[in-house]
Order: structure tokens, then sequence, then C-alpha cells
């Protein structure tokens, strides 16, 4: 899977990113589409340690998130709202407002 594989419409939208999970397995296919790998010793072997994207490498124990070094680094809206907004943000000509974003997808303050 790559970023090229993102949905081009708001039923492909809709249809790929029914859940956190199905945005998290597809973060985690752009992130790492060889496996994991760890940052700090290069391992490739590692467990999950949470819901929230946390991974333990089995050779030096350094914790990652799936996040962490992006723009999503310790958020804590969910992916799935994210994933709508960057939807809403490429689609839109020519571009979406923040206080637009902000009624599209029901938020009731806006904040990273």
């Amino acid at each position: 899977m790559s970023r090229q594989d993102f949905p081009r419409t708001i039923l492909g939208v809709r249809a790929r990113f029914v859940d956190e999970q199905a945005c998290f397995d597809y973060l985690f296919a752009c992130r790492w589409p060889e496996g994991f790998v760890c940052p700090r010793c290069h391992g490739r072997k590692a467990w999950p340690v949470s819901v929230r994207g946390v991974w333990e490498c089995a050779g030096c124990h350094h914790q990652t998130s799936l996040t962490a070094g992006t723009v999503l680094h310790k958020t804590h809206t969910p992916l799935q709202l994210w994933f709508w907004a960057a939807y809403l943000m490429t689609t839109g000509t020519p571009g979406i407002s923040a206080m637009r974003l902000q009624r599209q997808l029901g938020l009731n303050r806006y904040r990273p």
C-alpha cells in the first residue's frame, strides 16, 4: 500500500476508512511499507504496546508511536477525523478555510 492509494472520492474515503483501525493500518503501511523499523536501532521486530499506535522494539525496547515525527505527533484527534480533513483540504477548489473545515467536520472549536 502506498500514499497514492488514498481514495480520490468521498465515497472511497467513506468505504476505505470506516474506523480508527482502518486509518491506523493505512498510516502504518505508509510509514513502514516493508514492516516496522525501529528509529533507534533499526530493528525489525516489535510488538504493539497499546491501541494508540505505540510499538516497542524487541531489540532495544525503544517505544515509538505511529505518529511520532509526523504532523500528527501527539494528536488527540482521531485519525479518522484527520483523514477526512486531508480529503477535504486536497479536493476543495481553490482550497478550504479553517472555519469551513471546522464546520464540515462538526468541530466545536478548532485546535491541532
